[in-house]
Order: C-alpha cells, then sequence, then structure tokens
C-alpha cells in the first residue's frame, strides 16, 4: 500500500532536514593554497585501512582555477554546532498486539458476490476449505472473521450448522470436530447493508472497489482476516450489463445471466486475504504489450484514455527490472492496475490487480515533470514481489512489505532516470525517517497501536528507513551480492510468510557473515547515529586524517552505531577514498595527499542514515558545490552554504549554481536557498537584494518547469519597492500568463499576489476562472490571497475556494 503521499505537484527542492555542517577542520584552501588553521586536537593512532587513490586522468585533467572571492582571504572554519542536531520523539501510543494464533489452514475460497446500490449493500455466498493444522487438537468451532452482517445460512454441505455471531466474528460450531490434516467445507450466505468499511460506494462514477488493508475485507467477505496464513480462492462477480468486474488472478471466464453479467476470476497461488479485491464500474480495459507471455492491463474511465496511457506507460519495464535485479521473474499471472475515485490511499498493491488512485495516475501532459506517477507505479508493483509474493506474517514486521516496495520504487526510479535520480530518491527517504524520530521515535519492528494496524503504517517510518535499511546494505555488499541475497531471501520464501529474522538469515546464509549487529542496531534499535567530524591536514607530512565521534542522545532504544563511512577528498593532484571505521562511538583513520584537499567529503554517497555536524570553510564548499561528482555532495554544499547568511562567498557560491549546475534538483534548491535569503530585508548589505533577484528573474527561463516553479514561488518571498518590485511584477504576470506549465503559472500568481496584493486581484480573478488539473492554479493562488488578507482578497477567497477543495 502507498501512502497519499505522490502529491500531484510537490518538488521539494529543499530537504526537510537541512544537512549540517561537516567538519571540524583545519585548513583554508585559497587560490594559492597558502594557508592552513589547526582547529582539532591532535590525532592519536591512526587507521591502516588503506586508502585509494583516483589518478589524475591522461591527458591531466585541468580543472578550471578555482576564483577566490577577497571575503575568502580570512576564510575560517566554523565551530561544532552548539545546539543538539536531534531530539528524539516520544514512542507513538499503543498497547503491543501479538501475532494472531491460527486454530486452521483456509486452503481455498470461493464468493459469489453482488453490490446492491439502493442499500448500499453486499449480498454473497461464500464457501470456505479448511485444514486442521498440523499435531492440532480436534477442532469444534470454527471462527470466521466477518463484520456488521446477517446471515441467511450457514452450513457444510446440505447439513445446516449451528452458529454464535457477535458483530465482528462469526463462530460456527461444526458437525463433527476437524481433526489434524482433514478438511471440510462450509458455506455461509450473508448480506452487508450500509458499508462503511472493505467496501466503498463512489456515486459519482457509479463504481464500487474494496479495500482490505489491513483487516477490512472481513466487512465485505467472510474470511480468516489475518496476514499470517495463505490460501488461493476465486469470485463470481455479478454486474449489470455495460459494467466490468476486475479481481485477483486470471478471467476464467464470463457469461450473461438476463439483465446481468457474471465474471469469474480465479487465483490458483496461495496469498494472504487482505489482497483480496473487487471492483466494479464502467471501464475501458487497455492491453500493454505482454511481459514473458504475462498479460498487463489498464482498467481506466472511457474518457481518460490517454492519461491512463500516460500514467502506466513503464509498467513493463518496470516488471522487466523488478525480474531481473531479484532473478525472480514476475511470480503471477497477470498483472491489472485500476483507477478508482476517492480512495484514502495512493495506491493498495492487490494480487495481481493494483487499486491506484485515479488523481494520482491520470495526469495530463503539461503537468509533468511535477505531477508524475511512476513512482506510485512502481512501488505497487514492487509489492507483487514483496507484500504479496512474500508477506509480513504480522503487522510489526510490515516493513518487509512496505519498506521493501519503497526500495524497489527507488531501484526504478535509478534504473530509469539515472544515478542522480535515484540519489536524490535515498536523499529524500533519508530525511523522512530523521523527521519520523524527530516525532516519534521508534523501530521499524513495531507491534503498538491504539485501534487499528494502519496506525504503525504511517508514523514515517516503515517505508522510507526500511528502503534506508535496504540501501545501506547494498552499498556494503555492492550489486552482486545483494542481490544474490535478495534472490535467496525471495525464493526461500515465495508465496509463504515472513518475519524480520527470516531476512536476516538469508543474507547470513548468502555472505558467510553475522548481520546480528546490524539488524539489533538498525532494526530492532531505534534512532540513527550523529556524528561530529573533524579533520587534519599536516601540510609538512601530506596527510589527512578524519576523527569522528557519535553524540546521538543514547538510551535502551538508541545506542551505537558501528558503520564503515566512505571518505572522499578532492585534490589538485586527483581524488583519493578511503574508509573511516567507527566502532564503540568513534573512529578514525587518515591517508597520504599528493595535495592540499580542495574539499572532503564525509560519507560519500551519502549511504549511511545519519546526521553529521562536520564544519569546513565557505572556499571548500564552494568547491565541493562547482567539481562533487555526486549530486548530494553538490545538494550538501548548497544545504551548508544557505546556513551562512552572513557570507557573501557563500551567496556568490549559490547564485552561481542556480544557473551552472547541471542537475535540475541543485539548482532548485540553490534557487529557494537564496529566495530564503532574500525574503530577510535585514541581509541587504550583506547580500544584495538585486543580485538576488536577477537570479531568482534568471531562474523563471530554467529549462526545468520545476526550477521555474520554485524561482516563481522564491519571488513572493522577496521584500521588494520601487523599480525592483515593478520590474518582478512585470515577471511574474507574464509567467502566471505565458510559462508552459499550469504549474508554474499559479505559483508566479500566487508571487504577484503577495507583491501586489490588490493590484493583483484584476488578474486572479481571471485566472482563477478557469477550471484546470488538481486546481494548480486556484489552490496556490487562494494561499496567497488568504495571507495578503485585504477585504478584496478574501471576498475572491469566498468566491473560489469551495470549488478548490
Amino acid at each position: 500500500m502507498t501512502e497519499e503521499r505522490y502529491a500531484a505537484v510537490s518538488i521539494h527542492p529543499r530537504a526537510i532536514i537541512p544537512f549540517q555542517c561537516k567538519m571540524k577542520g583545519l585548513f583554508l584552501m585559497g587560490a594559492a593554497a597558502s594557508a592552513l588553521i589547526v582547529a582539532c586536537t591532535p590525532p592519536a593512532t591512526t587507521s591502516r585501512i588503506p586508502a585509494t587513490e583516483i589518478p589524475r586522468p591522461t591527458p591531466p585533467l585541468v580543472l578550471p582555477p578555482f576564483q577566490m572571492d577577497s571575503s575568502l582571504a580570512v576564510d575560517r572554519v566554523p565551530p561544532f554546532q552548539q545546539t543538539p542536531m536531534i531530539a528524539w520523539g516520544p514512542p507513538p501510543e499503543g498497547v503491543t498486539h501479538p501475532e494472531r494464533v491460527r486454530t486452521y489452514d483456509l486452503q481455498h475460497q470461493m464468493t459469489t458476490i453482488r453490490f446492491d446500490w439502493p442499500r448500499q449493500a453486499v449480498v454473497g455466498t461464500t464457501t470456505l476449505t479448511v485444514a486442521g493444522l498440523p499435531d492440532a487438537a480436534p477442532l469444534a468451532n470454527l471462527v470466521v472473521d466477518a463484520g456488521d452482517m446477517t446471515f441467511k445460512s450457514v452450513a457444510a454441505g446440505s447439513t445446516a450448522l449451528k452458529y454464535d455471531y457477535d458483530g465482528r466474528a462469526l463462530t460456527v460450531h461444526l458437525a463433527t470436530p476437524l481433526l489434524s490434516g482433514k478438511s471440510t467445507a462450509i458455506t455461509i450466505e450473508y448480506d452487508g447493508v450500509n458499508r462503511t468499511k472493505g467496501a466503498y460506494f463512489r456515486p459519482a462514477k457509479h463504481i464500487v472497489w474494496t479495500q482490505g488493508e489491513t483487516e477490512d475485507n472481513h466487512f465485505w467477505v467472510p474470511t480468516y482476516d489475518f496476514p499470517n496464513d495463505k490460501t488461493t480462492w476465486e469470485f463470481y462477480i455479478w454486474t449489470a450489463k455495460g459494467e466490468r468486474a476486475l479481481s485477483n488472478g486470471r478471467l476464467a471466464g464470463s457469461r450473461t445471466v438476463g439483465d446481468s453479467i457474471e465474471w469469474h476470476w480465479v487465483l490458483d497461488k496461495p496469498a494472504s486475504t487482505y489482497l483480496m479485491t473487487t471492483v466494479v464500474g464502467k471501464y475501458t480495459l487497455l492491453q500493454d504489450k505482454p511481459w514473458r507471455n504475462v498479460p498487463i492491463g489498464y482498467w481506466t474511465y472511457p474518457d481518460s484514455v490517454d492519461a491512463a496511457w500516460r500514467g502506466f506507460a513503464k509498467t513493463p519495464q518496470a516488471v522487466d527490472v523488478f525480474s531481473r535485479k531479484t532473478g525472480v521473474p514476475y511470480p503471477w499471472s497477470k498483472y491489472d492496475q485500476i483507477v478508482i475515485p476517492e480512495f484514502q490511499y495512493g495506491g493498495m498493491e492487490n494480487v495481481t490487480a493494483t487499486s491506484q488512485n485515479d488523481a494520482e495516475i491520470l495526469h495530463p501532459a503539461w503537468s509533468e515533470p511535477q505531477a508524475n506517477s511512476v513512482g506510485l507505479m512502481a512501488h505497487e508493483l514492487g509489492h507483487q514481489w514483496y507484500g504479496d509474493l512474500l508477506t509480513t506474517r504480522d503487522w510489526g514486521d510490515v516493513w518487509l512489505n512496505e519498506g521493501f516496495a519503497t526500495f524497489m520504487e527507488q531501484v526504478f526510479r535509478e534504473e530509469d532516470l539515472g544515478v542522480d535520480e535515484g540519489a536524490m530518491d535515498r536523499l529524500g527517504a533519508q530525511e523522512q525517517t530523521i523527521e519520523a524520530d524527530r516525532r516519534a521515535r521508534r523501530p521499524i519492528v513495531w507491534s503498538k497501536w491504539v485501534n487499528d494496524p494502519i496506525e504503525v503504517f504511517f508514523s514515517g517510518h516503515i517505508y522510507p528507513k526500511g528502503a534506508t535499511i535496504l540501501q545501506m546494505l547494498r552499498h556494503q555488499l555492492g550489486d552482486d551480492l545483494f542481490w544474490k541475497a535478495m534472490n535467496h531471501y525471495t525464493t526461500a520464501h515465495a508465496y509463504g510468510n515472513v518475519v524480520t529474522d527470516d531476512l536476516r538469515k538469508a543474507f547470513e546464509e548468502t555472505t558467510g557473515k553475522s548481520y546480528k549487529a546490524f539488524f539489533d542496531q538498525w532494526v530492532y534499535g531505534a534512532g540513527f547515529p550523529v556524528f561530529q567530524v573533524s579533520s587534519l591536514y599536516d601540510r609538512a607530512a601530506g596527510r589527512l586524517v578524519i576523527t569522528a565521534k557519535e553524540v546521538q542522545p543514547r538510551d535502551s532504544l538508541t545506542g551505537f552505531f558501528d558503520v564503515d563511512v566512505d571518505v572522499e577528498a578532492r585534490t589538485d593532484s586527483g581524488i583519493v577514498r578511503f574508509m573511516v571505521p567507527v566502532r564503540n562511538g568513534t573512529g578514525e583513520a587518515g591517508t597520504n595527499l599528493k595535495a592540499v584537499p580542495r574539499s572532503i567529503r564525509w560519507d560519500k554517497g551519502n549511504w549511511i542514515l545519519d546526521l553529521t555536524d562536520f564544519p569546513r570553510t565557505t572556499g571548500m564548499l564552494r568547491y565541493q558545490l562547482i567539481y562533487d561528482d555526486d549530486v548530494l555532495g553538490r545538494i550538501e554544499a548548497v544545504d551548508l552554504l544557505a546556513q551562512r547568511p552572513a557570507d557573501q562567498a557563500a551567496l556568490t557560491g549559490l547564485i552561481h549554481a542556480t544557473r551552472n549546475d547541471k542537475f535540475w534538483a541543485v539548482r532548485a534548491r540553490a534557487v529557494d536557498a537564496i529566495g530564503i535569503w532574500g525574503s530577510d530585508s535585514s541581509r541587504a548589505t550583506i547580500a544584495p537584494m538585486q543580485s538576488v533577484t536577477n537570479a531568482l528573474v534568471a531562474a523563471t527561463r530554467d529549462p526545468d518547469p520545476r526550477v521555474r516553479q520554485e524561482a516563481a514561488t522564491a519571488l513572493g518571498r522577496l521584500t521588494l519597492t520601487g523599480t525592483a518590485a515593478r520590474d518582478v511584477n512585470i515577471r511574474l504576470r507574464e509567467i502566471a500568463r505565458m510559462d508552459r506549465s499550469l504549474i508554474v503559472r499559479g505559483a508566479a500568481l500566487a508571487s504577484d499576489i503577495l507583491i501586489e496584493k490588490n493590484a493583483a486581484l484584476p488578474l486572479a480573478k481571471q485566472m482563477m476562472a478557469a477550471e484546470v488539473w488538481q486546481n494548480v492554479i486556484r489552490a496556490p493562488a487562494i494561499n496567497a490571497l488568504r495571507a495578503v488578507g485585504t477585504p478584496e482578497a478574501l471576498q475572491l477567497v469566498q468566491q473560489f475556494a469551495p470549488a478548490a477543495q
């Protein structure tokens, strides 16, 4: 399942958590690289782990001279931060819920069902074939989950059975006790009126859809409703003529009966019952090219065919990537995706038949790349392996579903769009995890909740932290060995249930190494390391030493984290990489350099979930922003320079990045940084407003609409008067009327309102009158009008606010 987190027009140009300083250091890099400042204690014995020197290319790479501003002549290393970088939030509320104890094995279920619109009811007959568990005592009573239903009959064959019902569970008294290894079948005729859970009637499009996760399927079909059992099933679904019905597995047949059509769907490989689904409505079925004879279909509304092709287009490619990476070919008979209206989540991985929120999938071409459904598509597809083929045995281990699907989503983004985009996905997951622990720290294996196990899903941990843990393992092992371990885990537990320890054992059996400490720290423990890092460069000896100390608050949930951290030093003689092993809270290592370091990266690639205070000079960070080949290194430099509001050289570096960085996210991040900088009028003497304004106006012409959107938004934060305000308003109005992206137009209109206030109202009224997808013009304009707060502005809000909701 996916949270409704794929906001159609969000771009996240700035990290949720700004990366803090990285280095208690000691050097000054100028044009002559002549000054040296020592700002840490002498090192103890250094590590003997060898460094890897990356020689200069042949012919030698000639780096352009690094132009140092006059202000950098006294470029100093700042001190460590005085305030703690993290304060853990209290754990989520709740009590421990142990795994449900099974008393029987559900082996197969056959259901005939129809949906009664006038009564908002589900009417059906279901037959459950069950068997006694191995070595179990004879079972006299069979408990079936059934929510808020009435029953016409309960029988075994032609024999009526007595039963008790409390509104949640149907207790069937068997005529003969069920013995271990023996099976029996019971048939239940039922009716459920006024459904508010499980089955959802959506009259606007006359569509009925069901949603099972976590334990809601028993509100529309009596069943065993917990993930620790797997079964096969089939549905006979009755619809009106002109409607279609989708369910799990293969379509075994359909037939017309009077004014109705009966659709017969069969899932012939076992899955957990929360993955059962039924959707009924007037749909158009689009068939994409099959993957190795596996049919791939997209179910959409008749008026949304083009948008559905756009939203689902990369599905065959993703099936191929996941099959190749895992070494496990797509494991089901077909793969359908269906858009459904008014869905409370982004998507739901019903086995072979994923439900997708229509607002997340169906979007116009002009809304890309801000509106992009590829991540959602890949996430739910990843579940067909991790969540459906392998399913958590208990909700406390549900990160094995959601963390894995988020990881697969990241894998596809990297394969599809390149390593920079993949790196940004990894960074986003780390930032979400850090924010989650600020709110409510907990391990990702967690079985506590108040009312519903769905609470475990959306604390902000299992999706991003689960993916981040897998990325750390991938980096440690390398792709070949990592995917070998993943294949072992996947094949060993195919069509079964798993707990976290199954994953640990699979990695140990593949690598021959113990992963107990890793899982104790990262999975069963909570939090993450917070490092204070310092560097010492001995110019005479040509030696660089890096020292690290963990300073995170420690308690019974969070201790020290043993990690091996990649460090990269860039010099005029080439690049040197080495590793710092951190054990029991401290680490130190060094390497010889042929030249003074121009920049130093702690955790090259940002693979480790951490916060780091590593102070470095502005000159070093500017060099990193220009020359680091890792997009996350340049992002880090942007964030650190943005924290230096009194430093003209930092601003100059950020403005340079808004124009010259090759990757859109770095440009957007830098645009956001200078926009925040320019919003503070007290900085005008330090950060000339004109240079900020000019850079933002130039960024409104960036080829990437995400950068243009950020620039248009940033202009609205500036404190401008006179000619500068007039020139910006002219540009914002031009963007609002002419930009190729309506999302950018909406951002420009909102900024124009913030600057011009009532003078912007005629243009606002004209533009807000248009009906535009997802209200990408009305919604930001309404927010701006509310911020302006004049009677005239609020009157316009009243006129358009209901339509924008």
